[in-house]
């Protein structure tokens, strides 16, 4: 056998683990793996994890699993962390549907050869609701609410003699979930992210993710599951300046559904480039009229300073604008030796 053929099958063996770590969730009973159709939506709880923080992952059609290298990766692929040459800062206000809005915020920082890590808030508000008795008398009002707060951290688990590129990236987080109606509730829960080394001479690469493996929340005396998400992505780099992206996901309510993207950076001159974004997904296509299942977006990078902007139609239901920031400064350490960002 080939030298070639055995660091391979070398290989494959060390990712073999994380993998099957990342496929827990379905096999860990039945009862975990059920659902993942049309008839089970709307029985998980949490639906707000599923909704995509950050203007680039929007305007990608929320195909962003093996693209996500900022602190918008502890959302979306926390192993995407090990991108993060300095230090990440990320912000996103979105105007939501039906008078609710989303904000998310994150610091992220390298730590070096070990890796990176980094820590998340997530807050969706949805506005204040009348509160009547069964007569229609008011009784007031109150504003449901979720949110979260995550810790995450990646790092290489295979060929530290190797290139950076040429390595496996294993990325967790553990997240604190709390929700609000009249009463509360809060529970535990765990992301796990791999990202695979790139191929064809760093134009490919692949990443699977497993969110919201466990948890339960529980309203009056109803008790319901986070909502477990899988998604397959990819990310090919046609030349220096596009990038096309893929995910295949599948969500616990409902059925799986594929997502594409597409970034176009132009460059401005040294210290500035324009990115375009376009992209699609199909989940639930047939459940409302109207433009929806597409995204839009632009962003502008001046330095180390970055400016997103996504338009996300949702058909009958409206729109949703997302602006997204990010900021990265320079860490004492410096970047992973050998490290070359995505830009």
């Amino acid at each position: 056998m080939s030298e070639k053929a055995v660091k391979g099958i070398s290989a494959l063996r060390t990712a073999l683990g994380p993998a099957l770590l990342l496929c827990l969730p379905l096999l860990a009973s039945p009862a975990a793996g059920a659902g993942f159709d049309a008839s089970s939506a709307g029985t998980s709880a949490g639906q707000f994890l599923k909704i995509a923080s950050g203007a680039r992952g929007a305007a990608l059609g929320e195909a962003y699993a093996a693209l996500a290298d900022d602190a918008f990766a502890l959302d979306w692929n926390p192993a995407g962390l090990i991108h993060i040459k300095e230090n990440s800062l990320a912000m996103m206000h979105a105007p939501y549907l039906a008078g609710s809005f989303a904000d998310y915020f994150a610091y992220a920082e390298t730590a070096g050869e070990v890796g990176a890590w980094g820590v998340a808030f997530k807050y969706m508000n949805y506005g204040k609701i009348d509160k009547t008795d069964s007569s229609g008398l008011d009784l007031g009002g109150f504003t449901p609410f979720d949110m979260y707060v995550n810790v995450g951290f990646a790092c290489y688990i295979t060929g530290f003699n190797k290139d950076p590129e040429e390595r496996f990236v294993l990325g967790a987080t553990g997240k604190l979930v709390k929700s609000k109606i009249i009463s509360d509730d809060n529970t535990v829960s765990a992301d796990i992210g791999l990202n695979m080394p790139y191929m064809f001479e760093n134009r490919f690469r692949v990443s699977l993710v497993a969110q919201n493996i466990m948890g339960t929340l529980r309203y009056d005396k109803e008790e319901a599951q986070l909502p477990l998400v899988v998604r397959l992505g990819t990310l090919t780099k046609l030349g220096d300046h596009l990038n096309v992206t893929a995910d295949l996901v599948a969500a616990r309510d409902n059925l799986p559904f594929l997502a594409m993207g597409s970034e176009l950076n132009v460059p401005i001159y040294e210290e500035m480039d324009l990115a375009l974004r376009a992209g699609f997904n199909t989940r639930a296509v047939g459940d409302l009229g109207g433009a929806r299942n597409f995204g839009v977006g632009a962003g502008i990078r001046y330095s180390d300073y970055r400016l997103d902007y996504a338009f996300s139609p949702f058909g009958d239901l409206g729109t949703v604008h997302r602006i997204s920031a990010t900021l990265t400064f320079a860490a004492p350490e410096g970047p992973p030796p050998g490290y070359r960002p995505y830009r």
